[in-house]
């Protein structure tokens, strides 16, 4: 096979050997942020760059933002369950990407991370203010990569150009920008792993309580 190579040499790189794929979204982002930094680095240390070569980059950094709010929804979830928190299964922000999970459009998702921040972590107004960050580079792709395909293909469906004619973005403005953004994305992922975790262990510890008091009334009776 032309991607394989039997000899292990340091090359090989291994996926899929999660056994909860669901909550590895954040690990998938800061790969992607990774790739987007190391080729702007290298576009921006030459006097000048093709414009074409720049394309990837939108791409890679839209790629981790959108990998990073929907591995937030995913982890929600599991806080909600382990806290029955009914607000946020009936919450019509999480509704709405509950049947498109499988669109690219960032401003879904901006707004439903907005409202698992206010169900969450209400007295957190730092995490708030991010939320109202988060919304806006959504709103600001939108503007130039709605559905995550302009920087990988000259045509959309129709056949027509994906962009508006002549877009421009500045690459040095995108990469500073994504990197502190991005950044910030990868604080509150951990802060969201350490909150499912604490409320699964506190879920475990109310079931085998009750588990124990069913017991003991049973032998009881």
């Amino acid at each position: 096979m032309a991607f394989y190579n039997s000899i292990n040499n340091g090359d090989n790189f291994f996926i899929s050997f999660s056994t909860n794929p669901k909550q590895d979204f954040g690990v998938f982002a800061k790969g992607y942020k990774k790739a987007a930094s190391v080729l702007t680095e290298h576009l921006l240390a030459k006097p000048r760059f093709p414009d074409y070569e720049a394309y990837p980059v939108v791409f890679l950094y839209r790629q981790a933002f959108e990998l990073y709010i929907k591995g937030f929804y995913y982890k929600a979830v599991l806080i909600a369950f382990f806290k029955n928190n009914q607000e946020f299964e009936n919450s019509q922000e999480i509704k709405k990407i509950e049947k498109n999970l499988n669109i690219h459009q960032l401003t879904p998702f901006s707004k439903a991370f907005k409202r698992m921040c206010l169900l969450f972590f209400p007295s957190d107004q730092e995490l708030l203010k991010l939320a109202e960050k988060v919304n806006q580079f959504a709103v600001d792709f939108d503007k130039i990569d709605i559905d995550s395909s302009a920087y990988r293909y000259p045509i959309n469906t129709k056949g027509k150009s994906p962009t508006k004619s002549n877009q421009v973005v500045n690459l040095l403005a995108l990469h500073e920008s994504m990197q502190k953004f991005l950044g910030e994305l990868e604080v509150v992922n951990f802060g969201f792993d350490v909150e499912a975790f604490q409320a699964q262990e506190f879920y475990e510890i109310m079931q085998s309580t009750q588990d124990l008091i069913d017991s003991e009334n049973g032998e009881a009776d």
